[in-house]
């Protein structure tokens, strides 16, 4: 029996009906973030467009469950379904690219999309009642890839492919990133924004135990994240290249905040029960969102976005059957 036979046996799946691992109604799977019907949903008018100059940037770019519900771009063809054969699934991948100029009315360039929809349609942030989640996404490079350049107005080059936007009361970094740039790396900032001096906090970032760009071939990363704003969180990002035969850690965080929140604000961490009280909500984003970049652009591809509660089903559903990653620190299994 085949490695991915007894994965799918270990997850009480037969191969009959391994389709399942595609199904929404999977409990495990609670975001199934594949790019089949993406633009099929688009309202480029509607009060939550945005236009700048008389063309829109900002529009709602789904409704229905696993959906992402809003889209930021500069163009139309920044970012757009394609099928790829030798994607990860082997299917439907976002292909996406950021021109020069590419500014949608807040700080750098980009093109995203942003805000989860769940199997029922709802707006699906992230808490700390979300608990322990795992969430899996691949990336491929164009084979000529340029980095963004350095934004001196801001002082620092960044790259951000996948990101856990912070409330948006905060204006602050992403609680967590995964980026790239000359290499792949990772930036958390959680727990209060508010240092003991009372200035903002800034992100710490990491370089990845692996970092390489491998430009022109898919990497495969899974984040498994225990969601808290004190002290007992945890995030440990996994990776895998095209020709290896499982997943290898390459960062690991333990005793450490995931969320944010702003000690400055009242309920913050949303602890109140009060019908009215402000609620502070994280919500995920995924495209390419760089510094400001003269004469560069950027292209790469996303094959799909899964959340969920199972690493091994997470795992199944963005890349088919595969290796589990082992714990950090523990010997890679060959299978």
């Amino acid at each position: 029996m085949t490695f991915q036979s007894l994965l799918l046996r270990s997850l009480g799946i037969t191969l009959m009906v391994g389709a399942q691992l595609n199904n929404p109604a999977s409990a495990a799977i609670t975001f199934l973030g594949d790019w089949a019907g993406f633009g099929t949903e688009f309202q480029l008018t509607g009060p939550q467009t945005t236009s700048i100059d008389g063309s829109p940037v900002e529009w709602v770019a789904g409704y229905g469950p696993n959906h992402w519900r809003i889209v930021q771009e500069k163009g139309l063809n920044r970012l757009v379904m394609a099928q790829d054969p030798t994607s990860p699934k082997g299917g439907a991948v976002l292909q996406v690219q950021v021109l020069p100029g590419d500014n949608v009315g807040w700080t750098g360039e980009r093109a995203e999309v942003s805000h989860m929809l769940s199997p029922t349609g709802a707006q699906y942030e992230v808490t700390a009642a979300n608990g322990h989640e795992v969430y899996g996404i691949s990336i491929k490079l164009d084979p000529n890839w340029v980095p963004p350049l350095h934004d001196a107005t801001h002082g620092n080059t960044w790259g951000i492919f996948l990101q856990l936007h912070s409330p948006d009361q905060f204006d602050s970094p992403p609680a967590f990133q995964l980026a790239v740039t000359t290499q792949f790396n990772a930036g958390l900032l959680g727990g209060d924004l508010i240092d003991t001096n009372g200035n903002r906090r800034g992100v710490n970032s990491y370089t990845l135990t692996k970092a390489d760009l491998q430009a022109g071939h898919w990497v495969q990363f899974v984040v498994d994240v225990v969601w808290a704003y004190g002290n007992t969180g945890s995030l440990t990002v996994y990776r895998k290249d095209e020709g290896d035969v499982s997943f290898v850690s390459v960062l690991t965080q333990t005793g450490v905040p995931t969320l944010q929140f702003d000690s400055q604000l009242p309920n913050s961490q949303n602890t109140s029960t009060a019908q009215n009280a402000t609620k502070y909500l994280h919500y995920w984003k995924t495209g390419y969102y760089r510094s400001v970049s003269p004469g560069v652009t950027s292209r790469l591809s996303l094959g799909p976005v899964i959340r969920g509660t199972s690493l091994p089903e997470v795992q199944a559903a963005a890349f088919g059957p595969t290796v589990t990653p082992n714990p950090p620190g523990a010997p890679v299994a060959s299978h």
